[in-house]
């Protein structure tokens, strides 16, 4: 197993002073202050005990207010496991469910996670694309092409890491069909799930609640600026709930109290604070189109989640090249498209959870860097 491409560049970003980063997939607000309060009240009420491995019961009954104001999902406090970030929900699910030797179906471009799961897993990854030209769009013909006898899991990841793409309600639909179909299981990764820059996003779950096979996956990290409070979720039907318990309990017991605590006064307090940092990266969005537009290497506009996908083919360097020299000679720091799959090969992510300023000198040395590779 390789080790993620995006930590390899952002490894090399910090020992780069001054380096401009772009590379980072964590917002870059502080968490709200309310979250904060709640969590420094936790440690001095000496809420530093275990909790139920599935997760407070008092949060878990919050969860399920929010997700079927949300998200449209109707579940119960039972069906819903808290697990070390949206990271930890995803690998309880699958190691739930898959066994040695089966096939899962990845999008490509996808997060690199995913497949660094699959080894200790004893599975094997198939990668259907979602083609630049289509907008980051799935590929429908091709992935049902790749559906073997071995074939298990199919995972959706909208708003999609790395390319913002929100999929259509038509697409939810066939990857649900095309799942029953073939009796698999589909895990939908939502940990983008109210970072939506354009239009709306619908669930498989909400579109088929009476199928067992789809799990749902969620985090405070990217909604509430949470990614060090490591709190994610999952929900699905008991029997696969039960299963992914049983995987927690082996390997982290409980989530963090103090952060479970910290999550109530999350989804209790103001929600405000979320629709400023959606705004921010709608206004960072469209600047970065703009520059990338101007400089011919806007591939296409992400209505969701925090990253924008910039063409670098006319630079003439692969993109984990590139986005070394980038780095080294320019000070920006971005993720490499190989680092997502091979579809992305000549393109490179920028995350939109930076400064207005480093978002707009940023782009902005990288679209002279390409052009001056080609002058």
């Amino acid at each position: 197993m390789a080790h993620s491409g995006i930590r390899e560049i952002a490894n090399e970003a910090l020992r780069t002073p001054g380096a401009i980063r772009l590379d980072v997939g964590q917002p870059d607000f502080p968490t709200p202050q309310h979250v904060k309060d709640a969590g420094k009240r936790a440690i001095d009420e000496n809420k530093t005990f275990y909790t139920h491995t599935q997760g407070l019961p008092s949060l878990r009954e919050r969860l399920t207010a929010k997700l079927e104001r949300i998200n449209g999902i109707s579940t119960s406090p039972e069906n819903i496991a808290c697990a070390p970030g949206g990271v930890g929900a995803i690998a309880a699910m699958l190691a739930s469910v898959v066994e040695h030797g089966d096939e899962v179906l990845l999008p490509d471009p996808g997060w690199p996670n995913y497949r660094m799961m699959l080894p200790w897993l004893g599975a094997r990854g198939v990668y259907y694309p979602c083609p630049p030209s289509a907008g980051f769009q799935p590929d429908l013909d091709a992935l049902a092409s790749l559906i073997t006898t071995r074939t298990k899991v199919l995972v959706v990841n909208s708003p999609n890491n790395p390319t913002g793409a929100v999929y259509p309600v038509a697409t939810i639909a066939a990857f649900v069909d095309l799942a029953q179909r073939h009796n698999l299981w589909l895990l939908s990764d939502e940990c983008y799930d109210q970072i939506l820059l354009d239009g709306a996003w619908t669930s498989p779950a909400k579109l088929a609640p009476d199928d067992a096979r789809i799990a749902t996956v969620f985090t405070f990290s990217k909604t509430y600026s949470m990614t060090g409070w490591r709190l994610g979720y999952l929900t699905g039907s008991s029997e696969l709930i039960d299963t992914a318990t049983k995987v927690l309990e082996s390997n982290s017991s409980c989530v963090s109290t103090i952060s479970q605590v910290a999550a109530e006064a999350a989804l209790d307090g103001p929600q405000d604070c979320v629709n400023e940092m959606v705004s921010a990266y709608r206004r960072r969005r469209d600047t970065a189109v703009a520059i990338l537009q101007d400089a011919e290497l806007l591939i296409a506009e992400p209505a969701g989640a925090f990253y924008i996908m910039a063409d670098i083919a006319p630079s003439g360097l692969p993109s984990r090249d590139f986005a070394f020299a980038l780095l080294r000679e320019r000070g920006v720091s971005v993720a490499p498209g190989t680092a997502f799959g091979s579809v992305a090969r000549d393109a490179v992510r920028i995350s939109l959870a930076s400064s207005d300023a480093d978002l707009r000198e940023g782009v902005g040395r990288l679209a002279q860097f390409v052009h001056g590779r080609t002058d």
